[in-house]
């Protein structure tokens, strides 16, 4: 019995390790089929909600080993049920309490009643209602909840729900600020100073807290109650909590395109918001996505494209992100969509891609961090322009067709400093054309130049005046063409049909010939003519001639 005790512990030892290991490492990829979703970071665990309109599951990712993307653990919590109060809903919000434990939820469309109030789930206990206080907003999806440093839920916009109408329209649209106390439980609505008026209503777009201000930035907007418009990024709704203000300020720098359905999450830097993917605007009737990475520096509102390494990801729409220490993780969503009888059927993924905001890399894993939303001082934060003290317009210096409240951003480059640049690069331009003019002008006349010994220069010695006589002897050479013409020309100027002056050696008609200053001259205006150019390695024709006339010259002479 003792031995058999043994082999059986030496068995359950030695199996045990593995049968864990292998359970902790089972690959779960989780739902299918999600979009219109809100993921929320909680105790190392990314928890899924919203989503779908069948099913009110809320998986939960477990972060506390790390993420190997291509084999994630998805588990579904055992006390989720659905009845006739607890509802799927899509385009809802939830974001954390301040217990470390509760999840707060309100339901967009679909939904109950109660949870279009306010729920609460507790990955221990399920679902409770929660006992709140306050003005509770009117029933409302596509809005967005950004919970900050200190537990304020901060509101925005938002539309009816579907099937939710009002004032004889098919939609409300909403355009108020209001926040939700999750220390007390408590909704309030705080006066807003706007400066410049209030935007126009807006519902399905991003909103990134940095510094405890809250940023507003895509959508659509409705400027009235017919006209939509895709918000676009050169422009950001900034509210700030602390003095209940808000403005709609121009960006600069390099701006994305227009999207809808991205992504926007805040970097590690402490004064950046990342944003992924989405759809572009300019071709809705079709997916047209791309796997471009843009930041917005918050101190300035400049956009930017860093250069992303890596392989990126399918381009992807209707997904959620999450900042999990210096990784941006990317969850569901769709990557196309095809045409069926006339409706849209997206094609889901499940796939969860990862990019290091350190490295500017996408990775496949990452590790654990012991404190995921640590964020670093940047040393700068945005800066509220000096509000007017008209509180009567409606109008901003930099009106957008979405938002005519739009102000102007004090970083942008100054007309006169823009001159400036102008002016310096046309004046260095200036010089460099006019360096190479003179370059290419001194090239052409030091190839054109010819070594002139200053004896053989016109009156170089008897006299400075013109036309004094330079036919003085320079040297003596074998003139061919004299043997055979007579003394009527060649030599080296061969003008038949132009007079010469008497030559001092015109007695000599042995095959030789005195050249003087006067041929000389003449030589060297000749050469202007001639196509022939030097080339290393080759001596010119005219070169060979000399040569050939000065060749066995003191024989003849000597003999």
């Amino acid at each position: 019995m003792t031995r058999l005790w043994r082999k059986s512990l030496f068995l359950v030892s030695t199996l045990l390790p593995f049968t864990i290991f292998a359970q902790d490492n089972t690959c779960n990829f989780g739902a299918e089929g999600r979009t219109g979703f809100t993921p929320v970071l909680l105790n190392d665990h990314i928890y899924l909600t919203g989503g779908s309109e069948t099913n009110l599951d809320i998986f939960a990712l477990d972060l506390s080993q790390g993420l190997q993307a291509d084999c994630p653990q998805w588990s579904l919590p055992s006390n989720v049920s659905t009845n006739s109060q607890y509802m799927p809903f899509i385009y809802g919000v939830a974001f954390p309490g301040t217990d470390g434990k509760t999840i707060y939820m309100q339901s967009g469309d679909h939904g109950s009643e109660l949870m279009d109030k306010m729920v609460q789930y507790d990955g221990s206990t399920g679902w409770h209602s929660s006992m709140i206080s306050g003005v509770t907003p009117t029933p409302r999806a596509a809005m967005t909840a950004t919970l900050n440093s200190t537990g304020f839920a901060l509101y925005y916009g938002g539309r009816a729900p579907t099937g939710v109408t009002g004032n004889g329209q098919s939609y409300v649209r909403f355009n108020d600020f209001y926040t939700f106390d999750t220390n007390t439980a408590t909704f309030s609505w705080p006066s807003i100073t706007y400066g410049w008026g209030k935007a126009p209503p807006r519902f399905s777009h991003s909103a990134v807290v940095i510094q405890d201000k809250l940023f507003i930035f895509g959508g659509t907007v409705y400027v009235d109650e017919t006209t939509r418009i895709y918000a676009d990024f050169q422009s950001v709704l900034v509210f700030d909590p602390k003095e209940n203000k808000a403005v709609s300020m121009a960006t600069i720098g390099d701006i994305p395109p227009s999207r809808l359905m991205f992504s926007a999450t805040a970097a590690p830097d402490g004064k950046s918001i990342v944003v992924y993917g989405g759809l572009n605007t300019s071709s809705t009737d079709h997916f047209d996505s791309s796997s471009d990475v843009f930041v917005l520096d918050t101190c300035k509102l400049e956009w930017s494209k860093p250069d992303v390494g890596g392989d990126a990801p399918a381009p992807r729409a209707g997904h959620g992100a999450v900042t999990y220490g210096n990784y941006m993780v990317l969850l569901y969503g769709y990557t196309d969509v095809t045409d069926v009888f006339n409706t849209k059927i997206p094609t889901w993924t499940n796939a969860i891609d990862i990019l290091d905001m350190n490295s500017w890399k996408w990775v496949r894993s990452m590790s654990h961090s012991d404190n995921p939303t640590e964020k670093k001082d940047p040393g700068c934060s945005y800066s509220f322009p000096k509000f007017p003290e008209d509180t009567s317009l409606t109008e901003g210096d930099h009106p957008l067709p979405y938002d005519p409240t739009v102000v102007s951003n004090p970083n942008k480059p100054s007309n006169s400093s823009r001159n400036k640049g102008l002016a310096i690069g046309f004046a260095i331009l200036g010089l460099l054309l006019v360096c190479v003019a003179a370059f290419w002008y001194f090239r052409r006349q030091r190839r054109k130049a010819r070594a002139m010994n200053p004896r053989w220069l016109p009156g170089a010695i008897t006299s400075h005046k013109g036309g004094a006589n330079n036919d003085y002897p320079l040297f003596v050479y074998n003139n061919m063409d004299d043997k055979s013409m007579g003394n009527n020309g060649g030599g080296f100027n061969n003008h038949q049909d132009e007079k010469k002056p008497p030559r001092l050696s015109d007695e000599l008609f042995d095959g030789t010939r005195t050249y003087t200053a006067n041929d000389h001259d003449q030589w060297e205006r000749s050469l202007d003519q001639d196509p022939e150019r030097p080339e290393d390695g080759r001596a010119m024709s005219r070169h060979m001639d000399v040569w050939e006339r000065m060749r066995n010259l003191h024989d003849k002479r000597n003999p």
